[in-house]
């Protein structure tokens, strides 16, 4: 099958112009410009704010004036990662779009479904005229995957007062979700302390795990490379930090992380070192089989931390707090993700993204965290702090319940999710708007091995223009 012949061809024409264009968190210029650049070439009613989100209003069908208005939401932003080897620049260069079977993925990157399977949904059905609908306005944020920036600096009252909002960031085929998980960033750094350098060093990489989504994916049973390389250092009888790295986004497992480390015999620590490095592929070598760990004798001309510092931090992320903590009646409801280490010339900062449904079990897990690695002498901030959306029914559910049955003669599921969602938000000041949230089957969010059903993104496209005709 080609590219061409993907359906429905007004989807993924739209997902293939976006995928041209650079979305990254943070670089949103481009892409929401040419959102702005769609509307005006239709003569549709749009706003871009300083925040550089997008609205774009749709009049009725006709005998649809009347109705109430639902607005489409989705963001515009995508996680950024890539395979070790791949010279993929996020900044400038096209996604490039693979079919592989029955799923659309790309070439040793993230495939930016989660969202821009929103983003072409909302321009299929705003350039399709044949399509009956009440008054239909689309919102397309920024920032989402990062600090939700977009919808933090949205002014509500420019929405006006849409009776529905369907959200289009869920990532699971017949699941239609009715809450999710608020989160907040918690960051701990240690202040750097030199000493001399008096030894060998070696090099530890651990590469090609499997990573995901620190969300939906994060009660699977698969390695935090972080967390693995703190595990093999901490095997060492004595050492000192050269260098150390992991993660590429907060929001994501991390799939890599490196260290330079000093100790006093290079060859008899790459020794004692193998047995904790097969232990580890060992135990991740169903959920994790592509995962590599190497360790090798290497040459440092920089500067290392103290022996005393180098123990706190090691036991310091040894110790904290990550993964799945609890759940309820089948739903994870808390967890905390280590996801990165960032290195400046004064300290070493790590980054840890917890989440739960429930504001105040979201900061106990904060509180835990921050006691385990002030024991070590880390210094703690929170920030990025964001609302969980309560599970609520609603009319609009039971209309999209009943769409969803009579197209594919089963019930859906109506569940929550652990991802985030920006319902939460918007639901603090649009409190009357009933909400929904739904999207195709999309796995490996955030990692270079997400793909999108295509049978499935059919499915939701068809449904999504059920519900305008049946949201009467």
């Amino acid at each position: 099958m080609e590219y061409k012949d993907l359906q429905p061809k007004e989807v993924f024409h739209w997902f293939k112009e976006i995928s041209n264009i650079p979305r990254e968190s943070g670089n949103e210029k481009e892409i929401s410009d040419f959102l702005v650049n769609f509307a005006k070439e239709r003569n549709l009613e749009y706003w871009q704010d300083d925040a550089l989100n997008v609205y774009i209003k749709k009049k009725a069908s006709k005998d649809f004036e009347n109705y109430p208005e639902v607005l489409l939401q989705g963001h515009m932003d995508m996680v950024c990662v890539k395979e070790n080897g791949s010279d993929h620049d996020f900044s400038k260069d096209p996604i490039e779009l693979v079919i592989d079977g029955d799923w659309l993925t790309a070439n040793k990157t993230t495939l930016g479904a989660d969202d821009g399977i929103a983003v072409a949904y909302a321009l299929a059905i705003l350039d399709d005229e044949k399509i009956s609908h009440r008054p239909i306005s689309v919102l397309i944020t920024t920032g989402e995957e990062t600090s939700m920036v977009g919808v933090n600096n949205l002014d509500t009252k420019k929405l006006g007062n849409p009776k529905y909002l369907l959200n289009i960031d869920s990532e699971e085929e017949g699941i239609l979700t009715i809450g999710c998980a608020g989160g907040m960033d918690i960051k701990y750094s240690f202040e750097k302390e030199y000493e001399k350098k008096d030894g060998e060093f070696i090099s530890i990489e651990l590469k090609n795990f499997q990573g995901g989504h620190s969300g939906m994916e994060i009660d699977k049973y698969r390695l935090n490379a972080i967390k693995g390389l703190v595990r093999i250092i901490n095997e060492l009888d004595s050492y000192k930090i050269g260098k150390i790295s992991g993660g590429v986004k907060r929001n994501a497992i991390p799939s890599e992380a490196f260290a330079i480390i000093e100790v006093k015999n290079a060859k008899d620590a790459i020794k004692n070192l193998s047995k904790v490095k097969d232990e580890i592929i060992h135990e991740y070598k169903n959920s994790d089989p592509k995962g590599e760990i190497i360790i090798k004798e290497c040459q440092f001309d920089g500067e290392v931390l103290t022996k005393d510092l180098s123990e706190k931090i090691v036991k310091a992320n040894l110790i904290v707090a990550d993964g799945p903590v609890k759940k309820y009646d089948g739903n994870l409801v808390t967890s905390s993700n280590l996801g990165l280490i960032e290195e400046d010339e004064e300290k070493i900062t790590f980054t840890i993204l917890a989440r739960s449904e429930v504001t105040s079990a979201k900061r106990f897990r904060r509180d835990v965290i921050k006691n385990q690695v002030e024991l070590f002498g880390a210094k703690v901030e929170t920030l990025n702090e964001y609302p969980g959306w309560e599970r609520e029914d609603s009319e609009l559910l039971e209309i999209m319940k009943n769409v969803w049955e009579k197209l594919n003669g089963e019930k859906p599921q109506v569940l929550t999710t652990h991802g985030g969602l920006e319902c939460g938000l918007l639901k603090q000041d649009m409190k009357e708007t009933q909400m929904v949230s739904f999207g195709p089957e999309i796995q490996g969010a955030h990692s270079p091995e997400e793909r999108v059903n295509i049978k499935s993104t059919e499915n939701n496209y068809k449904f999504l223009v059920e519900i305008l005709k049946e949201l009467k």
